[in-house]
């Protein structure tokens, strides 16, 4: 039996569609894997379909932000009222569709934690309500091992300067180094590595050490007054 690597090397990911080449429409060839309810935060959760598409060697998610009164509505309908679909992950094909998909579907949640996270499973069928609920779960304890680990480098100069500057670090499960914190003057969070004493920001292309950290925040209070 071969070896199934649930890391792969050649794994790539756009989870946020940024690459216009992939903000296409789900292919006609690809599956359903699964449907599946996500919280997207304070703002909603709604339904999602993920779909496997396996050609030429390399296996493909795609994924379709739907509406709520989509499931139970033929695949055309759904699609041709989602909120935004595109292809999401891929990497070179492994076993069988079932096992190509979930290794997909498990790299797609993951590096989604912290911002969309799975609450409910709708239907398959290549991603079982068993393997959903297995891989959420792994996810979950992985995720909450990391917190843990993370709070023994609470007072890395970089999360105590975060703290002092009201960015009320915390957490964020990643890894056992990575924190979140609010981004200065901003609705979203930053990335900060107690690790490294760095944070960085994609939303605001901002990154750095204590000292930006520090600087940012006094810019963005100096632009507000």
């Amino acid at each position: 039996m071969p070896y199934i690597n649930p890391h792969p090397h050649d794994l790539r990911l756009d989870v946020w569609l940024k690459q216009s080449d992939n903000r296409l429409t789900v292919p006609d060839d690809a599956e359903l894997a699964c449907l599946q309810e996500i919280n997207l935060g304070a703002v909603d959760v709604i339904p999602e379909a993920l779909f496997f598409r396996r050609q030429d060697g390399q296996d493909e998610l795609w994924s379709a932000g739907l509406t709520h009164d989509a499931p139970g509505k033929p695949r055309e309908e759904q699609l041709a009222s989602a909120y935004q679909q595109g292809r999401v992950a891929w990497a070179g094909s492994q076993g069988t569709h079932a096992t190509g998909a979930e290794i997909l579907f498990r790299a797609l949640t993951a590096a989604r934690h912290g911002h969309v996270w799975p609450v409910g499973y709708l239907e398959g069928p290549l991603i079982t309500a068993s393997a959903h609920q297995r891989v959420v779960g792994e996810l979950e304890a992985e995720n909450e091992r990391n917190r843990q680990e993370a709070q023994a480098h609470a007072e890395a100069p970089i999360i105590v300067l975060a703290r002092q500057l009201g960015l009320r670090p915390e957490t964020a499960g990643k890894s056992p180094s990575a924190w979140y914190a609010d981004c200065p003057g901003k609705t979203h969070r930053l990335m900060v590595s107690s690790s490294a004493n760095e944070f960085g920001c994609g939303y605001c292309r901002v990154k750095g050490g204590t000292a930006e950290l520090e600087a940012l925040v006094k810019q963005r209070k100096e632009s507000r007054s």
